[in-house]
């Protein structure tokens, strides 16, 4: 086979492998090692990860809630909130109809609002992603949904318990998730 044959031949094989064989694969959620994930998921078409997590015992109000997004969970490229922050999180129930719900959790941070959503139902619906918004404005900036089967959502009572707590966002409540 000639040189440019086999050129050819390479870049067309290359060309039909699914893009996360061919990109650095996203890690499996953004939280610290000790912390426990409440939701999380590699975007599709990415090689980040959308987590929410929680650190220390927040059941018992001794701990943090926080939002970590990045590549590497050891240097995430946005956290929310700092460090040493108190920062404020609604919880907002979603529901659908065919048996579908979910939730949504929603923050504000620097003129943006974020939000990061599951949704499950029949015949083994699993979505989620993220979306973000300017201030004021209904049209996202960016949203990007989960990779599918990738969603991790806690199934720990004590997690959901103190999520449960939160106050619902009142436009999500109204609208549902804020699309393009």
């Amino acid at each position: 086979m000639k040189p440019a044959a086999k050129a050819l031949l390479v870049i067309a094989a290359t060309a039909a492998l699914p893009a996360t064989t061919l990109a650095a694969t996203a890690p499996a959620n953004m939280c610290g090692k000790s912390d426990q994930v409440v939701f999380s998921c590699p975007l599709a078409g990415s090689t980040k990860t959308v987590s929410m997590c929680a650190a220390g015992d927040v059941a018992h109000g001794d701990g943090r809630f926080y939002y970590a997004y990045g590549r590497d969970s050891a240097k995430p490229e946005m956290t929310y909130p700092a460090m040493g922050s108190e920062g404020e999180f609604t919880r907002t129930h979603l529901t659908f109809a065919g048996n579908t719900g979910g939730y949504a959790y929603a923050f504000t941070n620097a003129g943006f609002k974020y939000v990061v959503y599951s949704v499950s139902g029949s015949n083994n619906l699993q979505d989620g992603g993220l979306v973000v918004l300017k201030d004021g404005q209904a049209k996202p900036v960016k949203q990007s949904t989960c990779q599918a089967g990738k969603v991790i959502d806690t199934d720990e009572d004590a997690l959901i318990d103190a999520t449960l707590k939160w106050k619902s966002d009142p436009a999500i409540e109204k609208n549902g998730i804020p699309t393009r």
